[in-house]
């Protein structure tokens, strides 16, 4: 499959080198190209460029206001798009714009909310789980893609169902992160040192994953690295919640300093 990729960060050229290397041509475009090892993708400078003759349309830009730009903005590349195409949304954001997006897509287009993520313990360069909103059929056409990628593939139900289920994940993880930092810095009083104390308790009954990785970069380091994310998905997870007369309980205090700030 010839597959046009737009965002080029810290999960998206990973994503977009392993699906090069397993054998699709791959056209890139992020309006900061990124430097060094791109692998086999070819990068290119206009959008125009990377969607000519594409059979999939790969997007893992940071907002849904890029998402809506790029896709039904004035100069919106969809309802353009040949029948056939598989439009697959990795951005987190509101489960209502991706279900409006779906829904202006033009017969034979097949948009579906592919939200990825992984286990710390699988580090950075691991393969990852896809949690996928949308047509099942779409979902199979893109799976010789998918699969370069991802050793997970969940079809969570319809659309918004994928960005549903990762609201859920990450308004966890954000929970996790400041309470493993919180407990950290507790032990940082006590005389102990945090990474000393990340390692033990991974093996202990408090263990989780983020608890690995702080052992590894730091309870500061792994809030810097997450910060700006959360602030958005825990945003997007609150207003989901709200919307719905959801309680989130405990979680909601857990993460309540990321929805004191905006994402910029």
């Amino acid at each position: 499959m010839k597959v046009a990729w737009f965002g080029l960060g810290q999960m998206g050229l990973p994503s977009a080198k392993r699906i090069a290397a397993g054998g699709h041509p791959v056209r890139g475009y992020d309006v900061n190209p990124p430097k060094g090892d791109i692998g086999g993708i070819e990068l290119v400078s206009t959008v125009s460029d990377a969607i000519d003759g594409c059979d999939m349309i790969c997007i893992a830009v940071f907002s849904d206001d890029q998402v809506e730009d790029l896709l039904t903005g004035t100069d919106g590349i969809l309802k353009g798009l040949k029948p056939g195409t598989v439009v697959a949304v990795f951005t987190t954001g509101a489960i209502e714009k991706i279900q409006e997006i779906a829904a202006q897509a033009p017969a034979g287009v097949t948009v579906l909310d592919t939200c990825f993520s992984r286990k710390p313990e699988d580090g950075p360069e691991g393969m990852l789980t896809l949690l996928v909103g949308g047509d099942a059929a779409g979902i199979d056409a893109g799976r010789p893609v998918f699969d370069t990628f991802c050793n997970v593939i969940i079809h969570v139900g319809p659309s918004g169902s994928g960005r549903a289920i990762k609201l859920v994940n990450n308004i966890l993880f954000a929970g996790h992160v400041q309470l493993a930092a919180d407990v950290l810095n507790f032990a940082e009083g006590l005389g102990l040192d945090p990474k000393t104390t990340a390692t033990a308790l991974t093996k202990c009954s408090g263990a989780s994953g983020v608890l690995g990785m702080m052992a590894v970069i730091g309870p500061e380091q792994m809030l810097e690295t997450t910060h700006r994310y959360m602030i958005k998905d825990v945003g997007a997870a609150n207003k989901a919640a709200k919307d719905r007369g959801i309680t989130l309980g405990p979680i909601a205090a857990a993460t309540k300093v990321y929805t004191e700030e905006k994402a910029d």
